[in-house]
């Protein structure tokens, strides 16, 4: 089931404010922290959990009617203690992106480390499309 393009335009940012870090800093900060052991443990156990979830999402996302748009983009978001995803921000933002941004941010992801609980765990990930 697609999304209107209006309800997605709501659940999406439109832009940082000044004093928030830059897209660019956040896929940073989370490509760093992949890194370190408890990253690497962690991206273990959310791929597990949300791998199959992932594929799903995106196929979801493929138009119908028209060929996909194969554009790859990358998305960076922050894991609350909720274990849901805020601050989801896509680039570019394409309509295949925005769609698999809504849906991404509801997958049921493993709880974040203790340490994170406060700010939240950013997590980025690189999107190639393959239809």
């Amino acid at each position: 089931m697609k999304m209107p393009l209006l309800l997605l335009a709501f659940l999406l940012p439109i832009q940082a404010q000044p004093h928030e870090r830059s897209f660019d800093d956040r896929v940073r900060q989370a490509k760093q922290l992949e890194d370190t052991n408890d990253g690497k443990a962690y991206q273990e156990a959310l791929w597990k959990k949300v791998g199959t979830y992932t594929a799903k999402a995106m196929q979801r996302c493929f138009p119908r009617e028209a060929p996909p748009d194969t554009t790859s983009f990358t998305l960076v978001g922050d894991l609350g203690a909720d274990a849901l995803l805020h601050r989801v921000e896509v680039r570019p933002a394409t309509a295949m992106s925005r769609c698999f941004a809504v849906s991404f941010a509801l997958a049921p992801f493993p709880p974040a480390p203790h340490a994170f609980l406060r700010n939240g765990l950013p997590l980025e990930i690189d999107m190639q499309i393959k239809p």
